[in-house]
């Protein structure tokens, strides 16, 4: 802070102590104008994540196909099936034929006990899509695994994402890593659509995925950063709308373009909107404090004052008194964003508590998710209902942690969600719709879940590593989230029943550990690791 500043700063301004002034945001309005429209902008960062996070379901769908008719042999599809295709698997092998020619002279008598080849190249049902894919590179049979590991892939630029631009938003702002993630994903996903082979593929949703990623957090920790105490629950709840708007709009696309090249062109279009970000949102005036930048954090303060209706002759005043305060708080502490300093006394108890939420949460989150294929009835339905159902979580959700704080709420959804998993396997199948509600219920309670970690995890963070212990927090969410399928192929391996009992015990285990840590509801957000390690339950 420039010392002429704080020779301004009225002195009985400066005697006001934290209890007077409360929370900075509020002497400029918690909640207004200003924030509102930030809150719109940082609404559609959340858009392209969604989009493409979940855009697989859609650009390598399950698909029927069988080894494809050589050119020489001129019948239909059901003919060649009939007559070539084993029963016993219809989709990898043919039977081996020496003349293709006689092909329609073999009898049904004699065909079964020819010997087998497996396809050299295939055919696939383009009734519901043109263009897939599974089509374009052939991930079919022995190459199915090659799916997976485009999600692998795509969690992998989630690390990088949240290692680098969580450090680099700490360190540089939260508005320039916005700009920069945005630019990332732009250039990848434009790159994307025309890849020439399936490596090219992976390394565009690598950095797609780093670029999404880093604009979808660094926006929401800006979000947190401007919105009063009383009011973060909800911008922080509202702000997921825009992963499932992502989410929710992809059914529609691919039931109208139904090709993945035009698919992803049109979802590349809201990342290119969003470069218009840089002239539309501040830099956070946390961040700004707490990199010592006080002259521009009380500029943008002032604009806020005078947006929001708040402004008064003594505001600036006002303003100039709490930054005069925290400013010398955090002249002793680093604000570079050392995400080790989330592991000091005090606070690594509540940092390890919350790093195993997250993981949990996209465990299980992404184990439900992964199953929805298991639903009979048309796919873009089933897609859409498993994207709305997030809706109507948020919404209930919020209104509870509005009366009953963060840490009640979260431990009670995470325990339901678990209890859901574990009736999946013993309830019967038929009616199939007993089993469908409980996937949705336990979709419903972990999304609670998820949107509830998020702003408790902003809450229990300090600004000066705020941004990097998010990120931090990110990564363990990831690694939940590439181990859910494998958990699926254990259950496969093993025993129907491993997967949900995997997934019910920890999630409630995690409700349990939750109230180890401290409610946070209507506290003023912590500006360094001390401050953090003052919370208390």
């Amino acid at each position: 802070m420039a010392a002429s500043d704080e020779e301004r700063t009225d002195s009985s301004v400066t005697r006001i102590d934290k209890e007077q002034i409360g929370d900075i945001m509020d002497l400029v309005g918690g909640d207004g104008p200003w924030q509102r429209w930030i809150f719109v902008v940082i609404l559609l960062c959340s858009v392209p994540d969604g989009n493409h996070n979940m855009v697989m379901s859609f650009f390598a769908p399950n698909l029927d196909h069988w080894c494809a008719r050589p050119p020489d042999v001129n019948i239909s599809i059901e003919e060649w099936k009939t007559l070539a295709i084993p029963p016993n698997d219809q989709h990898c092998s043919r039977y081996k034929f020496i003349n293709f020619s006689h092909l329609q002279e073999v009898s049904d008598r004699n065909i079964t006990d020819k010997p087998t080849i497996p396809c050299d190249s295939w055919e696939y049902d383009d009734s519901v899509y043109v263009s897939t894919l599974l089509s374009k590179f052939n991930m079919v049979c022995d190459k199915e695994w090659l799916v997976s590991i485009s999600k692998s892939v795509f969690i992998a630029g989630y690390f990088v994402s949240n290692s680098l631009f969580g450090y680099l938003s700490d360190k540089f702002g939260r508005k320039p890593v916005i700009a920069l993630s945005d630019t990332v994903a732009v250039v990848a996903s434009i790159i994307c659509a025309f890849s020439i082979s399936y490596p090219m593929f992976l390394v565009c949703r690598f950095f797609i995925a780093a670029g999404v990623m880093g604009t979808d957090t660094a926006a929401f920790v800006l979000l947190m950063e401007i919105i009063g105490p009383k009011y973060r629950s909800i911008y922080g709840m509202g702000s997921h709308f825009g992963w499932d708007i992502g989410y929710l709009v992809l059914p529609g696309l691919a039931w109208l373009l139904r090709d993945w090249f035009k698919m992803q062109i049109v979802i590349t279009l809201p990342c290119v909107l969003l470069l218009s970000s840089w002239w539309l949102l501040p830099e956070s005036p946390r961040w700004l404090l707490a990199h010592g930048k006080t002259d521009e954090a009380l500029n943008t303060l002032m604009k806020a004052a005078k947006r929001n209706g708040y402004y008064s002759e003594d505001t600036e005043a006002k303003l100039k008194a709490m930054i005069s305060r925290t400013t010398k708080e955090l002249e002793s502490n680093d604000a570079s964003g050392n995400v080790l300093q989330l592991f000091k006394p005090g606070l690594w108890k509540n940092t390890l508590i919350v790093f195993f939420l997250w993981g949990v949460n996209a465990f299980v989150y992404y184990g439900i998710s992964f199953n929805t294929n298991e639903f009979a009835g048309d796919p873009f339905i089933n897609f859409a209902v498993c994207a709305v159902i997030e809706i109507p979580s948020y919404i209930v959700t919020y209104f509870v942690i509005q009366s009953q704080g963060r840490r009640n709420p979260l431990a009670i959804s995470l325990v339901a969600a678990g209890i859901s998993c574990l009736l999946i396997y013993p309830v019967p199948k038929d009616p199939w719709w007993i089993s469908s509600a409980l996937y949705l219920i336990g979709k419903f309670c972990i999304t609670a879940s998820f949107s509830i970690i998020y702003i408790f995890t902003v809450e229990l963070f300090p600004t000066t590593v705020r941004n990097a212990g998010l990120g931090a927090a990110s990564i363990n969410g990831q690694i939940g989230s590439i181990l859910a399928p494998f958990v699926r192929e254990l259950g496969k391996a093993t025993h129907p029943v491993v997967p949900p009992v995997i997934f019910g015990v920890l999630a409630a285990t995690g409700g349990g550990l939750v109230l180890l840590l401290p409610e946070t509801n209507n506290c003023i957000v912590p500006e360094t690791v001390e401050d953090a390690t003052e919370v208390r339950f």
